[in-house]
């Protein structure tokens, strides 16, 4: 399982200033990053809706949020046919509008916009740790970035649950694997028990990988940017 490490700090540091009214220059200037850079890491959150305007965008300039050279399609992929489905959904939930802008010598396009209600699932989603170590990945990814943008307390507060919760699964997983070393003293064992005590050590690696790197993701947000 592998995590990346560079761009934490530098996104946070980034849409802190953005949404705070400072401009592009400004931004990648406090970050540290190139412009380019800063406006990728802004167009990426526009991909939840969340601008300094109250959010809105159409189809495409979402779908290309999730396309390279994006810092969100380093953690998901979203082909176009597929986002427009989840936005159909969230549209029937009540968590998305959706308006039609006409174009001059163009074909009429679609507007998503983010509802109150939308506003707050999205909030209340960022704000659950994710229940199992192979989500960290992907959806806790996700959760973490635009964790950043909501507000500093949001994303610590996640990132300290998602860390009590990795340090629960660690020991779990050990108390598994003693409980299969101790059968297999009593009985005979068995090339089923060897490999399932393999996932198990597996598993556990892999969580214990996760707190520590979750560990300097918290260190990384505690440091001041130069």
């Amino acid at each position: 399982m592998v995590f990346r490490e560079v761009a934490v700090i530098e996104i946070r540091e980034v849409l802190r200033c953005w949404l705070g009214g400072v401009g592009l220059r400004t931004a990648a200037e406090r970050a540290g990053v190139d412009r380019k850079t800063a406006r990728r890491y802004v167009e990426a959150a526009v991909a939840a809706g969340l601008t300094r305007e109250g959010g809105e965008a159409h189809g495409y300039e979402l779908a290309r949020h999730f396309e390279s050279p994006s810092p969100l399609s380093d953690v998901l992929r979203l082909e176009q046919a597929m986002l427009y489905q989840h936005l159909k959904k969230l549209e029937r939930q009540g968590w998305l509008s959706m308006t039609v802008q006409l174009q001059q010598a163009r074909p009429p396009r679609r507007v998503y916009h983010i509802t109150p209600a939308g506003r707050a699932e999205l909030r209340r989603w960022l704000a659950e740790p994710v229940a199992h170590t192979r989500e960290i990945r992907l959806e806790f990814l996700v959760k973490l970035f635009f964790a950043f943008t909501f507000d500093a307390e949001l994303a610590d507060r996640l990132i300290r649950e998602q860390s009590s919760i990795c340090e629960q699964l660690a020991a779990s997983l050990q108390a598994q694997i003693a409980a299969l070393e101790a059968r297999e003293e009593r009985d005979v064992q068995s090339s089923a028990g060897d490999f399932e005590r393999l996932v198990l050590e597996l598993r556990r690696d892999q969580t214990l990988a996760a707190a520590a790197w979750l560990e300097r993701v918290a260190n990384w947000k505690r440091t001041p940017p130069s």
